[in-house]
C-alpha cells in the first residue's frame, strides 16, 4: 500500500497564527511584563534587566528595538556557565544559571499567557480560526508533527476543540496531572497524534534522578514556570515562605524543566530530547510528504537541518516538499529569504510554495 502519511514540520510562524510572536517580535512581547502592575512575570524583570544592563550596556530607558537578541543572551549564559567560567567580575557560573532560570520562567509564562489570551478571546482572529480548522481535520493515521517550538499551541487547540486526538511525544514521555501540587500519572484516553518536539516543551517535566520525563496538561503550565526556579529563588521573587514543589511520583525528588534554548550550542543529550529526535526521524523516514509551516530553516538549527538532509538522501524515493510561508509585501512580489533557503537546501525544482500563510487553499492542499 502506498504510504500517504504527511509530516508537518512547524516553526514560529505556525504558532504566530495563535497570537504568539515571531522571532522578530519576541523581545517586544517579552519586555511587556515591565509594564505590568502586578503578577509573577513582573517580579522576574528586575534581575533580567540588570543582567542585560551589566553585560550589554542596555539601560532601562534605551530603545527596546535595540535590545539584544535572545540567541545572544542564551549563548552568552550557556557557554559561560557550562564551562564553569565567570562572565566578567559580577557573574559567577552559579549566578549565570540563576539568571538563565529566571529568563526561562518569563518565557514560559509569556508563551502560555499570549496563547491563552488569543484562544479565549471573544473574537478570534482569522489566522487562529484557520489554525483550529486545520487541527480539527487531522487523522492520527495520516498526519504527524515535528515541532521546533517550545509552546503548547497544538496541545491547547486540541484540548479546546475537544478533539478525539491527544499529543503523543514519545514512548518515554508519560502524561501526568498536577493535583494539589502532586504529580499524578495518567492513562492515555484518546487516540495518539505524534508530536515530536525537537527542543523540548513548556509542558514537560524531567527527573534528574530516575531520568523519567512527563507531560502536563496545558492548564498546568503555570506551575512549571515556577518549578523552573529554585526554592530559594521563589522565596526571593515572590515572598513565599514554603513554596510548593513538584516531585517525581517515583523517586520523590524535585522535577526540573528542560528546554533546548535559543543558543547556537543547544544541550540535546537529555533522554527526553533523544527520544523525541528518534520519533521525528522515524516519522520523516516513513512519510510521503514533508510540509513545512512557518519554519525558515534557520542556521542555528544546524543539527536538525543535518537530520533532514541525511534522511532525505537515505530514502529510495525522496519526499514531496511543501512549504507554507508568508511573502513580504512588495511590488512586484519578490522571493523571501525563507523561499531562498528552501530552494538552496532542497533544489530549485523540489519545494512547492504557498506564500499567503495558512489559507483555505493551503489547508486543502496539505491535509
Amino acid at each position: 500500500m502506498k504510504n500517504e502519511k504527511t509530516v508537518y514540520i512547524v516553526g514560529a510562524g505556525f504558532s504566530a497564527n495563535a497570537g504568539l510572536p515571531l522571532q522578530s517580535g519576541f523581545t517586544e512581547t517579552f519586555l511587556k511584563a515591565e509594564g505590568f502592575k502586578k503578577g509573577k512575570s513582573r517580579a522576574l524583570m528586575p534581575p533580567l534587566r540588570k543582567f542585560v544592563s551589566d553585560t550589554f550596556g542596555f539601560g532601562i530607558d534605551a530603545d527596546s528595538s535595540l535590545y539584544p537578541q535572545l540567541e545572544d543572551l542564551f549563548t552568552t549564559l550557556d557557554l559561560s556557565a557550562n564551562s564553569g567560567h565567570n562572565l566578567g567580575r559580577g557573574y559567577a557560573p552559579s549566578e549565570l544559571r540563576r539568571v538563565r532560570r529566571i529568563l526561562l520562567s518569563r518565557i514560559i509564562r509569556m508563551l502560555h499567557t499570549e496563547f491563552l489570551s488569543a484562544l479565549l478571546s471573544k473574537e478570534r482572529t482569522l489566522p487562529l480560526k484557520r489554525l483550529v480548522q486545520f487541527l480539527d481535520n487531522l487523522s492520527e493515521s495520516n498526519h504527524q508533527f515535528v515541532s521546533l517550538n517550545w509552546d503548547a499551541v497544538i496541545e491547547g487547540c486540541l484540548d479546546n476543540i475537544q478533539s478525539p486526538l491527544e499529543p503523543y511525544y514519545s514512548p518515554e514521555i508519560f502524561p501526568v496531572n498536577i493535583d494539589d501540587d502532586a504529580v499524578v500519572p495518567q492513562v492515555r484516553s484518546k487516540r495518539p497524534l505524534l508530536l515530536a518536539k525537537m527542543h523540548g516543551s513548556i509542558n514537560w517535566l524531567y527527573c534528574d534522578c530516575c531520568r523519567r520525563s512527563f507531560s502536563v496538561p496545558t492548564h498546568n503550565i503555570g506551575s512549571l514556570a515556577t518549578q523552573v526556579l529554585k526554592e530559594d529563588e521563589v522565596k526571593e521573587l515572590y515572598g513565599e515562605e514554603r513554596p510548593s514543589r513538584l516531585k517525581c511520583p517515583y523517586c520523590a525528588v524535585d522535577l526540573s524543566v528542560r528546554l533546548a534554548t535559543f543558543s547556537y550550542q543547544k544541550a540535546l543529550r537529555a533522554p527526553l530530547f533523544q527520544t523525541s529526535w528518534l520519533e521525528a526521524e522515524k516519522a520523516l523516514r516513513e512519510s510521503r510528504r514533508w510540509v513545512f509551516i512557518g519554519y525558515s530553516l534557520p542556521a542555528a538549527d544546524y543539527e536538525f537541518k543535518c537530520l533532514l538532509k541525511r534522511i532525505e538522501l537515505a530514502r529510495k524515493n525522496r519526499p514531496e516538499i511543501v512549504v507554507v510561508t508568508k511573502r513580504v509585501d512588495a511590488d512586484p512580489p519578490r522571493m523571501t529569504l525563507a523561499q531562498k533557503s528552501y530552494i538552496q537546501f532542497f533544489g530549485k525544482k523540489r519545494p512547492k510554495f504557498y506564500t499567503n500563510g495558512l489559507t483555505e487553499a493551503a489547508i486543502n492542499e496539505i491535509l
